[in-house]
């Protein structure tokens, strides 16, 4: 464990506080919403824009007498700036950030339903509307070579796939990616873990079934990504 008393410039110190309010946000929803297990495993990491710093978010878990989030802002080189913990987990995407300044934020997560998917070393398909309208990428891949770090498979898998949205740590939870900032990849997570939930009811009933292409398009046009997934070929041209 390290302490360290950095003094942090304004705008970062800033953005921490406020990043730190977003994340006990979402971790109340996760723990109302059912979409965290109980052991309440929560691990988020934001960047700080424009720096080679970013925050790490960790819920304290049922168990803590405290039940507020306390940030750790490290560098990508492992750091200490501020906070009581270590920079693991900021390390452990640092490569990521790096390489897609896109990505905002990552988030470790156990839940209910991504996590029994996890156990499965499948790869998922996003066939939830609600989650499929928001991204265009149509799978969960699972993470199961664990000699490989999840950075390093993250990055492996935005090559093939640059709208990856999160892969499964098999036998375990989920890593989610955001592009727009900590509460948004929160409110993504809950569409996810609902989606999880309906496939898993629907490999009951015979399993769930591919978009029609009307549908696809659909989705897609009520979130803006309709051109985007036209010039990618996921779905035909506008009639």
């Amino acid at each position: 464990m390290t302490t360290t008393e950095t003094r942090l410039p304004e705008a970062v110190a800033a953005f921490v506080d406020a990043v730190t309010r977003e994340a006990d946000t979402a971790i109340r929803v996760f723990r109302e919403t059912g979409t965290v297990s109980g052991n309440g495993t929560v691990n988020f990491v934001e960047r700080v824009p424009g720096e080679e710093i970013a925050v790490a978010l960790n819920a304290p878990g049922p168990w803590a007498a405290d039940r507020t989030v306390e940030p750790v802002v490290a560098t990508f080189d492992g750091e200490v700036l501020s906070g009581r913990g270590s920079a693991g987990f900021v390390t452990g995407y640092a490569k990521v950030f790096r390489a897609h300044p896109e990505i905002t934020s990552v988030v470790h997560i156990h839940t209910p339903w991504l996590g029994g998917w996890a156990q499965t070393h499948r790869t998922l398909p996003i066939r939830y509307a609600a989650s499929q309208r928001l991204t265009l990428s149509r799978e969960i891949p699972p993470h199961i070579d664990r000699t490989v770090g999840a950075g390093d498979f993250i990055l492996g898998r935005l090559a093939v796939d640059p709208h990856l949205v999160a892969i499964f740590e098999a036998n375990g939870g989920a890593n989610v990616l955001g592009r727009a900032g900590l509460l948004e990849l929160a409110k993504f997570v809950v569409l996810l873990e609902e989606g999880a939930q309906y496939q898993a009811i629907a490999e009951t009933l015979g399993g769930s079934v591919e978009f029609d292409p009307s549908n696809l398009a659909v989705q897609w046009q009520r979130s803006g990504l309709a051109d985007e997934a036209r010039r990618l070929g996921l779905i035909g041209d506008a009639r």
